[in-house]
């Protein structure tokens, strides 16, 4: 039986920082919300309400909460897709008027960005050691200590 084999990119977890992404060609696609599981800087896994195919190519906006923005061209190298409702699920918040209606987010996928970021790849390391967030080393949602 084939070992997988260990993720050599770390990944942090973060959760200051807004994903949207938008299918391209830009043919009838809306920006569409999602949840971000993990970070580095050559790539994301994430958690989204909208099927998508391996090698769809996508415009990605982040916005960290500290106001900094960064726009990155990506492309979905993994699929994790399961149809229905799971308790494993990620869920995100919809506010309506006075009620929070919970969004069931199922498709889970990593997502490549296409070319090198510099500023983005430091801006991410500088402000995830500033602030301490947890960093995964192996697996794709495996957990590491937090670091100091």
């Amino acid at each position: 039986m084939a070992e997988k084999s260990a993720r050599k990119q770390v990944r942090y977890e973060r959760n200051d920082i807004n994903a949207v992404l938008k299918k391209t060609p830009v043919f009838f696609n809306r920006e569409q919300p999602v949840k971000i599981l993990n970070i580095s800087k050559q790539g994301l896994a994430i958690c989204s309400n909208q099927a998508l195919k391996r090698n769809n190519h996508l415009k990605i906006t982040l916005c960290f909460i500290k106001g900094d923005s960064f726009f990155l061209d990506g492309q979905v190298v993994h699929s994790f897709n399961k149809p229905g409702n799971s308790e494993d699920d990620e869920f995100v918040e919809l506010f309506l008027g006075d009620s929070v209606l919970p969004i069931p987010l199922p498709f889970k996928y990593g997502i490549h960005f296409e070319q090198h970021y510099p500023q983005f790849r430091d801006y991410l390391i500088e402000s995830g050691c500033k602030n301490g967030f947890e960093v995964q080393r192996r697996g794709f949602y495996q957990r590491q200590t937090r670091l100091k």
